[in-house]
């Protein structure tokens, strides 16, 4: 198979003139979530994690909480390309974190602050068609989140956010023949949102959390990156006093992203189902199942910008209790993610992810004074 050479000349350019490198939000915020592969994130409101995905749900968490986690993921994202090459595992090792802090006021006002990323990937390619090297292809966030909820009555009660996002991007490329090519590009961007939460409490047992986010647009030197709307709602029931069972439904906007290659994008669905079982007073047993749509209309006509496809989540974790306070915990969670082919111009696969998958390793600690 041959590859034209205006294509290979022609790559860099597109990443300069209209990149919009590693579009991907992660739900994997707090150890808990992981081990539940994200299901009832909008509703469990156990601590003041649940920032990340329903402020409303502060209105659950009493007193003062703390939550922090440290957050490893690996990817496995080997880009397979023409003559039986690849580029290299695009993702690799990622260290991520996050922090959640609230405190009720009094019965109706309840405050809190998250800080967090959970949007983008860096990826970096070696010998891209034999004759491109990228070592960074970058577009990620961190979010810093103060949020305030409000009980408006025994059932019912309201979140916002205000999500201030310090955008990053950072790309470099450099050719390996004789066409010169030498991109260092590094630029940051500061961009505000809104998230809107409710939380309904059917009885003491049974949550019901709704939450929306609106999107958000980084505006940088050379390029414009999408953080599309999301809209979630989760559910959660306690069983009995040692097993609980919850759920997500979520939507998120993806079909306005433009990816680099211009592959058709499309609106894209998770369900997702999880149980927590109190094994004993210490320790709490997590585990869940998840599944996300893909974002892209057709996997034969994808991006080598991102290893996106139909998503199969699967996470188990432990919540071990040191005390009426302290908590630790400990969460594995496995996303298998679909093929996909990238076409050059004479509708031939150049280029494919095949069956890249992404693990965490989470470890927790959350604090509570009730």
């Amino acid at each position: 198979m041959k590859i034209s050479h205006k294509f290979i000349v022609s790559t860099p350019i597109l990443f300069l003139a209209t990149a919009h490198a590693g579009g991907l939000y992660l739900y994997e915020t707090s150890t808990t979530d992981i081990g539940l592969a994200s299901a009832g994130m909008a509703a469990r409101a156990q601590d003041s994690s649940v920032i990340a995905a329903n402020p409303a749900g502060l209105a659950n968490v009493e007193g003062q909480s703390f939550s922090g986690n440290f957050i490893n993921l690996y990817g496995d994202a080997t880009l397979d390309t023409i003559g039986g090459g690849n580029a290299g595992n695009t993702i690799q090792y990622v260290p991520l974190g996050s922090a959640f802090y609230s405190q009720k006021l009094n019965d109706k006002w309840t405050i809190g602050a998250g800080l967090y990323g959970n949007y983008g990937l860096g990826l970096q390619y070696e010998h891209l068609f034999s004759r491109l090297e990228i070592p960074s292809a970058t577009t990620q966030a961190l979010t810093f989140q103060p949020s305030a909820s409000y009980r408006i009555n025994e059932q019912l009660s309201v979140g916002a956010s205000l999500g201030i996002h310090y955008g990053i991007f950072d790309l470099e490329a450099h050719s390996t023949n004789s066409n010169a090519i030498n991109i260092d590009q590094h630029d940051t961007d500061v961009q505000v949102n809104g998230k809107l939460g409710l939380l309904y409490e059917v009885n003491q047992d049974t949550r019901i959390g709704l939450a929306y986010t609106n999107e958000t647009e980084f505006e940088f030197d050379t390029t414009n990156a999408l953080a599309p709307q999301q809209f979630i709602v989760s559910a959660f029931h306690n069983i009995n006093d040692k097993l609980a069972i919850m759920g997500n439904l979520n939507w998120q906007d993806w079909s306005d992203y433009q990816t680099i290659m211009g592959a058709e994008t499309q609106d894209t669905y998770q369900i997702a189902l999880g149980t927590q079982y109190k094994i004993n007073p210490r320790i709490t047993w997590n585990a869940g199942f998840a599944y996300d749509s893909s974002m892209y209309s057709d996997q034969s006509h994808g991006d080598i910008t991102l290893p996106a496809g139909k998503a199969y989540r699967v996470g188990s974790g432990i919540d071990y209790k040191l005390d009426n306070s302290n908590t630790i915990s400990i969460a594995l969670e496995a996303t298998l993610i679909d093929s996909s082919e990238f076409q050059g111009p004479q509708g031939k696969s150049v280029a494919q992810f095949n069956d890249p998958a992404l693990y965490f390793l989470s470890l927790g600690y959350s604090w509570g004074n009730h």
